[in-house]
């Protein structure tokens, strides 16, 4: 009678597939070039919404930021179609040993008072116009300071727009970048394995493919798109005739 063959659990797939990947290939600098032509989608899409009509800056932003997402879902889809022809897997016959949860994924491949004191006080005689004049002129002063900084925290505003729109975008694309092998792991054991008869024969649980990919990057990309698209909404209020970034960044140095 043939030995059954040991259960295999997705946690340990993941972390075998993630080990081989290191190993054997590039997964970050691959991220970092799918993050690349995302990025460039999005730039294209912003153009062309905003030469369409849509000229509210967190509106063309917002929806440039959701046609990228959709280009990253498919590059990704690409990749581990790509990905999966480097990998071996066991066919229906269980090849592949009985001998515990071997390493599935074997092939090549290209992380602020005081006090005081109570007593009399005998002073001169004070002239109380003298002492209007003062106040008069301080609050004169204190007025024409407020007047000051209340024009100097409009641009203020708009360059701390343009810093937050420029910070997101970055900082988003850096954890993609980081995260890429644990992500490319979850797509190899969910793609490529569900599409096998093996997880059916050791009892491996998987999930599809899109739904991973939409669970470990949904998030970023909307908390990014939010901040972009605040960002826009900022400085349409600094500068409510420019459209885009660049505009926008063009008034500020104007008015610098």
């Amino acid at each position: 009678m043939k030995k059954p063959l040991p259960r295999l659990y997705r946690p340990d797939e993941i972390r075998r597939a993630r080990s081989a990947l290191l190993r054997r290939s590039y997964p970050r600098l691959q991220m970092m070039l799918l993050v690349t032509i995302t990025g460039a989608s999005g730039l294209f899409a912003s153009f062309v919404l905003l030469h369409e009509g849509m000229v509210v800056m967190w509106q063309h932003y917002l929806a440039a930021f959701g046609l990228a997402y959709l280009v990253f879902l498919v590059l990704l889809w690409l990749w581990l179609r790509t990905r999966a022809e480097d990998y071996d897997v066991p066919d229906s016959s269980g090849a592949g040993g009985s001998g515990g949860s071997g390493d599935v994924f074997t092939g090549g491949g290209g992380q602020f008072g005081g006090g005081g004191a109570s007593g009399s006080f005998d002073g001169p005689d004070v002239d109380l116009s003298l002492v209007g004049d003062v106040v008069s002129n301080a609050l004169g002063s204190a007025g024409d300071t407020l007047g000051a900084a209340d024009e100097l925290a409009v641009p203020l505003l708009a360059i701390m727009a343009i810093v937050a729109f420029i910070a997101a975008i970055v900082c988003s694309s850096l954890f993609m970048v980081y995260t890429a092998p644990e992500l490319f792991a979850e797509l190899l054991v969910d793609g490529v394995l569900s599409a096998s008869l093996y997880h059916k024969l050791r009892g491996l649980r998987t999930r599809h493919w899109l739904e991973t990919a939409i669970h470990r990057t949904a998030l970023p990309f909307l908390i990014t798109a939010v901040i972009v698209s605040a960002a826009g909404w900022a400085m349409a209020l600094y500068a409510p005739d420019a459209h885009s970034l660049g505009e926008v960044i063009y008034h500020v140095e104007r008015r610098g």
